[in-house]
């Protein structure tokens, strides 16, 4: 049997083994355990595409039409899988592969399947209608007539094609630097034997001159020629193409993949909680989004601060290279969400503060008062005179006092255990309980039911009432009722005046000269433990006017509510000095 020799078989054959040559490249440079999807089906396309040109070039050669029929069935066997595995390849380089099961794969085969096992004996002419030689110079040329399923199939093949294209076109135009370059030699790898495919099919241009020979084939050296750049000189091999997908959708931390140039390539779905959308993140520098990013060290991190979900978050940025073989491809950047961490901190150093003042607060009222004593002990042993005795226990019982408020104060962060309903009049029943003083008279305007630590809300009465005890010479009034979002506590005595409002809670701060500066301090921290506020307010007459907000209340007469005993004045005498 002579063979037929043409450029075009030396053609296909050239373009057969190049392809070839890429994909065992592929198989020898990555090991089986580290092929990726991508990886895969990149081999996969090698091997479908080498056959398809390999078997078409033996069609063209043989001399006779039965073993033109026969190459022309084998070649089937490469060319009716290049859709399915060119889309399989598009999915698994647009990080879509989980699209890929057990499912879809056997039912993107269905078509091709179908060809292959109707070719043979052609039933109803499904595959092909008739075929004949036909001549062109001194070559005999194997001419063809397309039955239905033979149709189906090429139609079939050109949709998964033109979606797979579609699909790396997209993931290339929302690129940036060199993987954008990369997608760009994916697309092109693709579109280019599409085209060629085209123009065969319906004779258009300078291939309508070749009409016995389809050139789909001879362009899949192009293909592997943009392949293997794509593949080699931008290792998509070694890395995805925008970064292993597996591992950054799992971890709960962000991750930003960078290129060269500082553009985003991609991220996983924990950035996006903190910078926003993917489709609008792909493409832009990351600066853009934390301008911090641009002072990052080589290899450095910072601490930057975002929104996320309406809330304050604290990112630690930290950027590492991407490289391989020296050669340097990006960075990626981690964003770790140290929110929580960065509150304890803040939350410390706001403690360490205050225990630098408190300390201070100590000293000098600890030292005035050790002064006093030291100095009236003397005066006692000199003279003998009795009342010198006296000024000591006077002393004594307010440093006693003042250890007292002390305790209460190193006890804040402990401030509430033990949450539950409580009412305001029984809360105030108690207070008044402990309070034995005849000028005082306190009320309770209307009751309400409130969730807090019942100790601790007792203490927070206790303190406001000593405080206006202290603060009033002579008889001195005090309501206790709800308000707008919480309750209030106001007296009749002299007020506060504007310009001491935001200074009344510090620790150590008190107009009185045997004060502590400790009582409304310890008032503050009980209620933003419990989560809510406290501020001085206008009265509706010249005292002073504490309210606490962010209380959710209930009044005692909604059903379910327990009532208590209603509160109208307690009026008890007092057996320790107020605390501020």
């Amino acid at each position: 049997m002579h063979w037929q020799t043409t450029p075009y078989v030396f053609l296909l054959f050239f373009t057969s083994l190049t392809a070839l040559a890429s994909g065992l490249y592929a198989v020898a440079a990555v090991g089986r355990a580290d092929r990726t999807p991508t990886v895969r089906t990149f081999i996969a396309l090698c091997a479908a595409g080498s056959l398809w040109a390999g078997t078409y070039a033996v069609q063209i050669a043989a001399p006779t039409l039965d073993a033109k029929i026969a190459a022309y069935g084998a070649l089937h066997l490469g060319a009716a899988f290049v859709g399915p595995i060119w889309l399989a390849f598009a999915l698994s380089y647009t990080g879509r592969s989980a699209y890929l099961t057990r499912t879809t794969v056997p039912a993107l085969l269905a078509v091709p399947v179908a060809l292959l096992v109707a070719f043979p004996t052609n039933p109803a002419s499904l595959v092909l209608t008739d075929v004949s030689l036909v001549t062109s110079g001194s070559t005999a040329f194997l001419a063809t007539g397309s039955g239905p399923l033979y149709q189906l199939n090429l139609a079939y093949t050109y949709l998964l094609v033109i979606g797979g294209a579609a699909l790396v076109i997209g993931e290339s135009i929302q690129s940036g630097g060199r993987v954008r370059r990369q997608a760009g030699l994916m697309a092109a790898g693709a579109v280019v034997p599409l085209a060629l495919s085209f123009l065969h099919l319906f004779s258009l241009g300078p291939f309508g001159a070749v009409g016995e020979v389809n050139l789909t084939p001879v362009s899949l050296v192009v293909s592997t020629v943009f392949f293997g750049v794509a593949v080699f000189r931008y290792r998509l091999l070694d890395l995805t193409p925008i970064a292993s997908r597996v591992v950054l959708t799992q971890i709960g931390d962000g991750v930003v993949v960078l290129d060269t140039d500082g553009s985003i390539v991609d991220v996983n779905p924990a950035t996006e909680r903190f910078l926003g959308g993917r489709d609008a993140l792909i493409g832009t520098p990351l600066s853009d989004h934390v301008p911090e990013y641009a002072g990052l060290d080589a290899a450095g991190s910072t601490l930057v601060t975002v929104e996320a979900d309406g809330e304050e978050a604290h990112l630690q940025l930290t950027r590492s290279p991407l490289d391989r073989d020296g050669t340097q491809y990006g960075h990626a950047v981690l964003l770790r969400d140290v929110t929580e961490l960065e509150r304890q901190r803040r939350e410390l150093e706001r403690k360490n503060e205050r225990l630098d003042s408190f300390a201070s607060v100590v000293s000098h009222d600890l030292r005035n008062p050790l002064a006093v004593i030291d100095g009236y002990a003397d005066l006692a042993r000199d003279t003998g005179d009795p009342a010198h005795i006296d000024v000591i226990q006077d002393t004594a019982a307010q440093m006693q006092e003042f250890l007292e408020e002390l305790l209460q104060l190193s006890q804040r962060g402990d401030t509430v255990t033990d949450l539950q309903p409580v009412s305001l009049t029984a809360v105030a029943e108690d207070v008044g309980d402990a309070i034995a003083d005849p000028d005082l008279t306190v009320a309770v305007a209307n009751d309400v039911r409130l969730t807090a630590d019942r100790a601790r809300l007792r203490q927070v009465l206790d303190n406001l009432c000593r405080n206006a005890c202290d603060h009033v010479d002579g008889a001195v009034s005090l309501t206790i009722g709800p308000c707008a979002d919480g309750f209030y506590v106001e007296d009749d005595g002299p007020g506060i005046s504007p310009a001491d409002r935001d200074q009344v809670f510090d620790v150590g701060y008190t107009t009185r000269e045997e004060g502590t500066g400790l009582g409304l301090s310890i008032v503050r921290d009980i209620v933003e433990a419990h989560g809510w506020s406290i501020a001085v307010a206008e009265g509706t007459g010249d005292g002073a006017r504490f309210e606490v907000t962010g209380v959710e209340t209930r009044d005692v007469a909604e059903p379910g509510a327990d009532v208590e005993t209603e509160l109208d004045i307690c009026s008890v005498p007092v057996d320790q000095q107020a605390t501020d």
